[in-house]
């Protein structure tokens, strides 16, 4: 199964996204959150979509890549919304979902 993260309507392989299901540590892979956080975010229905299969959970990719679309456009009009000269990088962090936090290296 692809979990590709680029925005594409079909897979590399070319199979429809409409037939790929991930499943939980799938979809916390393909967004960089860590267990806790990502376990969270799935059982949040505001943040994410429904999973098309309860029991086990499965998320459909297209399903998904639709959200990740309607995220960025909410993201983009409440930039443009936003006046230029208060903008700051942390206004456009709060409107994406936290990804898991990075170690910093020695």
């Amino acid at each position: 199964m692809s979990t590709t993260t680029d925005r594409q309507t079909a897979t590399p392989e070319g199979r429809d996204p409409r037939h790929i299901f991930l499943d939980a540590q799938e979809v916390m892979r393909r967004y960089g959150w860590g267990k806790t956080r990502g376990y969270q975010n799935l059982k949040d229905r505001t943040l994410v979509p429904e999973p098309v299969l309860i029991h086990p959970n499965r998320w459909r990719l297209d399903q998904l890549l639709a959200w990740e679309e309607r995220r960025m456009a909410a993201a983009e009009a409440a930039l443009e919304a936003h006046p230029k000269d208060d903008f700051t990088a942390d206004d456009i962090a709060a409107l994406l979902p936290r990804s898991k936090r990075r170690r910093r290296s020695a």
